[in-house]
């Protein structure tokens, strides 16, 4: 986890900045995944996809950050407000773990409630199978690890984070 600390931070889960581009990219492997078959587009429709999620599970565990926080006169003060991720990394399983206890338990209570169809720690397995998927998606000419992707799961489990961040309870928190 990054411990650095600046002048302004905020908590907004998810974040919509981030949750935007997930959408986006979402919107693309669906596209994608409506041409029809032998188009040309499999690894771009992956690509998408496995972008997707990891940008459905960073919204989780962003910030947003003013970097070069200054006085610009007149009681006039700002910077560059960015979003910074509390860690780093493409591993999926491994995002999803890092997200707060506020979260995880919102996740469980919908499951509970027979909102959402997988609790926290199904999520992490159902995320599992596609925890190096991007990185195997770029580099499918250097490698047989697409041969038994299974294209149906990968889009069960983007639609399913998809929804299951759609319900969670949004957080929005000044920490600095």
């Amino acid at each position: 986890m990054n411990n650095k600390t600046y002048q302004y931070e905020r908590i907004e889960i998810p974040n919509s900045s981030v949750l935007d581009s997930a959408e986006q990219f979402y919107d693309g492997a669906e596209f994608l995944r409506q041409l029809p078959p032998m188009s040309g587009v499999l690894l771009p429709m992956i690509t998408n996809a496995a972008l997707a999620i990891e940008l459905y599970i960073k919204s989780l565990c962003v910030r947003s950050i003013i970097k070069d926080y200054k006085n610009f006169g007149n009681g006039v003060y700002g910077g560059r407000v960015t979003e910074e991720p509390l860690t780093k990394g493409h591993y999926l399983s491994s995002l999803l773990l890092i997200i707060g206890s506020e979260v995880i338990d919102n996740i469980e209570s919908l499951h509970a409630d027979g909102v959402i169809q997988y609790s926290f720690s199904e999520l992490v397995e159902l995320v599992k199978p596609y925890d190096k998927l991007f990185v195997e998606a770029r580099y499918a000419y250097e490698n047989d690890a697409l041969s038994n992707l299974d294209i149906t799961g990968l889009f069960h489990c983007l639609t399913t984070l998809r929804f299951t961040i759609q319900k969670i309870t949004r957080i929005e928190r000044v920490l600095a």
